[in-house]
C-alpha cells in the first residue's frame, strides 16, 4: 500500500510538473533545461550565480514554489507585468525559467548584477567615488521609482541589499512588489526587509494599513543617506532600533553633504507620511543639485573616480538612438513628458502585437479603443504623439492600423498602406540593434506590416486588389515561420483567394490551421474548432470542435470565448448548460466581442442562466448595438422605444432603428414604420 501511494504521489508530481511546463510553453515563457547552466554557486539565501553553457552569459537563479496553478497563474501574471516594465533600463531582466534536477524547485532566471547589491557597491568603492557620482547613483534609483510609481506599483521593500549595481548602473528586480505581488506570491521576497529603511508608520501599526508610495519615500531617504556616508543606517540592534526609528530618530549628517541634498534626504524621511515630497519632485530637486567644479580640478584623469554616468544609457537615448547634440546633460532627465509617452506607446504597442496575435480583425479596432480609453488617453492625441515621434520605426504598422480603422482620425486608407508599407520595408538603424527589446518590437512591427499590406491587396482596400499578390506573401511569410500568415494562407484556400481551384483545397486550409493551431495560436485554435464543427476539410466531430473552442478560448481568443458560449447554449459537442454558457458569454463580452454583448443581452432579457434583469439587457444590447452590431442596434432601438430597461425615448429608438435598418435589418423597418403610424395618429 505505502508502496502505491510513492507511486501515485510521483504520478501527481509528474503531471503536475507537465502542467507548469505546458503552460509556461503556452504564455511563450522561455523554459531552460538545468543541465544548460554550468558553475551553479550559492550567492544568497535561495539565489544561485549560473553560467549558460552555450553563451556563457552569468545569470541569477532564484527559486519558487509552485506548489499550486493559483500560484502558477499568479506568477504568469508576473513575468507579463515584468515584461512590460522592462522597457526601462534599471529594471531587472526576466530570462525564463529553469527546474533542479532531482527536486521540484522551479528557478526564475534574471540577469545577474555584475558588481552586486548597493550595499556591497559603496562598501567597495565608497573611497574612489566623488559627489558627482553619488548623485548620479541617487538620480538613477529615483529615476526608476519615479517608473514604477507612474505605474501605480509600490516597491515596499527598497533598501541598499535590493537595488543592484551592474557596470556601474542601477539595477532593481521587480518580481514581488507591493501591489504587483498578491498574497500567493509571498515566496518571492521576505515579509519585510530590513527595518531601518521601512516608514515608521507602517511599524507603528503594522499590518493595519498597507504600504503606500509615501512608504517608497521614506525607505528612499534613508537610502540617499547611505549613498552620502557609505554606509548602512543605524548600526545597532533591533529593539533600539525599532524604538528611536519610531520615537523618530534619524542619522546624523555627513560631513561635506550638498546642503540641497541635505534637505531632500530629511525630507523624505519625515515621520509624516502626508509631509514628505512625492518622487516628481525629488527627482527635481536632485536636478537642480549643481556640485562645484572646484571638487574635482585638482585630480589628474588618472586619480579622478569613474563617474557612474559615463556608463548610463538613458532609455530615451537608446531606444530612439537620438544624439544629445545641442545639449549635454552629466545623467539625463528621465522624468519628462516625452518619457512620458514614449513608455504608454511602448506598452500600447506591446498590446497592439498581443491583440494581433490573439484576435480576429473585426474584434481588433474596439479592443484597441478600449484600451485607449481604460488608460484615460485620447486616441486623438495619442496618434498625434505617434506620428510626431522622433523614431516610429518600431511601431509604423500601429499607425497604420489606426488610419485603416479610423482611431483617433477618420478612415484613411492611402495613410494607412503608407506605414505598413513603411512598417515593411524600413530597416532599422545599426546602431540600435544592440538592444534585444527594440529588436523584437522591431521584427513584430515589419511582420505585421507585411501582412497587413497583402491584407490590403487582398480586399482592394487603399490600393488595387490583387488576390494572387496577397497570396504569394501569405506563403513567403509562412515559410518564413510566421504563424499569423499561415492563418491568412489557410483562408487563401478555404475561399479561394489568389490560389488555383481544386477539390482538396479544403483539407489543405485545415492541415494549415491545425499546423499554426498547434503551435499555440489562439485563431487558429478557433479555425480548427470551426473546421470541426462544420466539417470543412476534415470530417465533422463536434467534441473535437468544441475542445479547440475552448483551448482558444483560455489562450484568450474573445471570439472562441463566444462560441464556448454557444456550444453550451446548443448542445455542441457538449451538453447543454446555460449556466456555463452566460459565464462564457461574460467572458467575451466584458473583452468587447460586440456579438457576444447580444447573446449576454438576450440571456438577461430571457433569464437563460441568470435572473431577469431588463437593464442589463439594456446595457448590453447598447454596447453591442455601439460596435455597429445590427442585432444590438434592433433591440436598442426596440428597448427605447418600448421603454424596456431604460426610459422610453422616441428620437434615440428611431436612431438605432434606422442604423439597424440601413444595415438590411427588415424588422426594424417594420418597427420603424409602426413608430411613425403612431406619431400620425396623434
Amino acid at each position: 500500500m505505502s508502496h502505491e501511494k510513492t507511486n501515485e504521489k510521483e504520478w501527481e508530481v509528474w503531471m503536475d510538473n507537465l502542467i507548469i511546463e505546458d503552460t509556461l510553453q503556452k504564455e511563450n515563457i522561455p523554459f531552460y533545461q538545468y543541465f544548460e547552466f554550468e558553475d551553479v554557486k550559492l550567492i544568497s539565501e535561495n539565489v544561485y550565480k549560473a553560467t549558460f553553457k552555450t553563451s556563457q552569459k552569468i545569470v541569477a537563479l532564484k527559486c519558487i514554489s509552485l506548489n499550486d496553478k493559483f500560484t502558477l497563474d499568479n506568477l504568469i501574471n508576473e513575468i507579463k507585468r515584468q515584461r512590460k516594465l522592462e522597457i526601462h533600463d534599471s529594471i531587472l531582466r526576466f530570462y525564463g525559467i529553469t527546474k533542479q534536477e532531482n527536486s521540484d524547485n522551479y528557478m526564475i532566471i534574471l540577469k545577474c548584477a555584475n558588481n552586486g547589491s548597493l550595499r556591497q557597491y559603496l562598501k567597495t568603492n565608497f573611497q574612489k567615488l566623488d559627489w558627482n557620482a553619488k548623485l548620479n547613483i541617487a538620480k538613477q534609483i529615483a529615476n526608476v521609482l519615479t517608473f514604477l510609481h507612474s505605474n501605480d506599483i509600490i516597491h515596499g521593500k527598497l533598501n541598499s541589499e535590493n537595488i543592484l549595481i551592474h557596470n556601474g548602473s542601477i539595477k532593481i528586480n521587480v518580481f514581488g512588489l507591493t501591489k504587483i505581488m498578491p498574497e500567493s506570491l509571498k515566496f518571492l521576497t521576505n515579509s519585510l526587509g530590513p527595518i531601518q529603511y521601512i516608514d515608521p508608520q507602517y511599524l507603528e501599526i503594522f499590518n493595519t494599513i498597507g504600504k503606500n508610495k509615501s512608504s517608497d519615500i521614506f525607505s528612499l531617504g534613508i537610502i540617499l543617506w547611505e549613498i552620502s556616508s557609505g554606509t548602512p543606517p543605524f548600526e545597532m540592534s533591533k529593539v533600539d532600533l525599532l524604538n528611536n526609528i519610531l520615537k523618530g530618530k534619524r542619522e546624523m549628517v555627513i560631513p561635506g553633504t550638498p546642503p540641497k541634498y541635505k534637505e531632500i534626504y530629511t525630507d523624505c524621511w519625515k515621520h509624516n507620511g502626508n509631509s514628505r515630497p512625492d518622487i516628481s519632485q525629488v527627482v527635481k530637486n536632485l536636478s537642480e543639485i549643481v556640485i562645484p567644479d572646484a571638487s574635482i580640478e585638482n585630480e589628474t584623469p588618472q586619480s579622478r573616480p569613474h563617474n557612474v554616468a559615463d556608463e548610463i544609457i538613458s532609455f530615451k537615448l537608446e531606444k530612439l538612438n537620438i544624439q544629445n547634440e545641442q545639449k549635454v546633460y552629466s545623467d539625463p532627465p528621465f522624468v519628462d513628458k516625452s518619457e512620458k509617452v514614449e513608455v504608454f506607446i511602448k506598452k500600447l504597442f506591446e498590446f497592439f502585437i498581443d491583440m494581433i496575435m490573439k484576435q480576429f480583425a473585426d474584434s481588433q479596432p474596439i479592443m484597441m479603443e478600449n484600451y485607449i480609453k481604460e488608460h484615460k488617453k485620447n486616441p486623438v492625441e495619442v496618434l498625434y504623439e505617434m506620428i510626431s515621434h522622433p523614431s516610429h520605426s518600431w511601431f509604423t504598422s500601429m499607425i497604420g492600423f489606426f488610419y485603416l480603422n479610423g482611431i483617433g482620425t477618420v478612415t484613411d486608407n492611402q495613410m494607412a498602406f503608407k506605414f505598413f508599407n513603411k512598417a515593411a520595408n524600413e530597416m532599422l538603424d545599426a546602431s540600435s540593434s544592440n538592444s534585444p527589446s527594440l529588436m523584437k518590437l522591431y521584427n513584430a512591427n515589419k511582420g505585421f506590416g507585411a501582412i497587413s499590406l497583402a491584407d490590403m491587396h487582398l480586399a482592394g482596400i487603399g490600393i488595387e486588389k490583387d488576390m494572387k499578390k496577397a497570396y504569394q506573401v501569405y506563403s513567403k511569410l509562412s515559410n518564413e515561420g510566421s504563424f499569423i500568415a499561415l492563418i491568412e494562407l489557410a483562408d487563401c484556400y478555404r475561399y479561394g483567394f489568389g490560389v488555383e481551384k481544386y477539390e482538396e483545397k479544403e483539407e489543405k486550409a485545415f492541415k494549415l490551421y491545425l499546423k499554426s493551431a498547434e503551435k499555440g495560436l489562439p485563431c487558429a485554435q478557433n479555425r480548427v474548432g470551426w473546421c470541426y464543427i462544420d466539417g470543412i476539410g476534415t470530417p465533422k466531430d463536434a467534441a473535437k470542435g468544441f475542445q479547440w473552442y475552448m483551448k482558444s478560448a483560455l489562450s484568450g481568443n474573445i471570439s472562441a470565448a463566444r462560441k464556448v458560449g454557444c456550444c453550451y447554449n446548443d448542445g455542441i459537442g457538449v451538453d447543454k448548460n446555460y449556466q456555463k454558457a452566460f459565464k462564457w458569454f461574460s467572458k467575451s463580452a466584458e473583452k468587447g466581442d460586440f456579438k457576444a454583448q447580444y447573446n449576454l443581452g438576450n440571456y438577461y432579457k430571457n433569464g437563460y442562466g441568470v435572473n431577469k434583469n431588463q437593464v442589463k439587457a439594456f446595457e448590453w444590447y447598447k454596447k453591442s448595438a455601439e460596435c455597429n452590431y445590427i442585432y444590438g442596434q434592433y433591440e436598442s432601438g426596440k428597448c427605447f422605444y418600448e421603454g424596456c430597461g431604460t426610459k422610453k425615448d422616441i428620437v434615440n429608438a428611431i436612431h438605432w432603428l434606422n442604423k439597424a435598418k440601413e444595415n438590411g435589418n427588415t424588422k426594424a423597418n417594420e418597427l420603424l414604420k409602426e413608430i411613425i403610424n403612431n406619431i400620425n395618429s396623434f
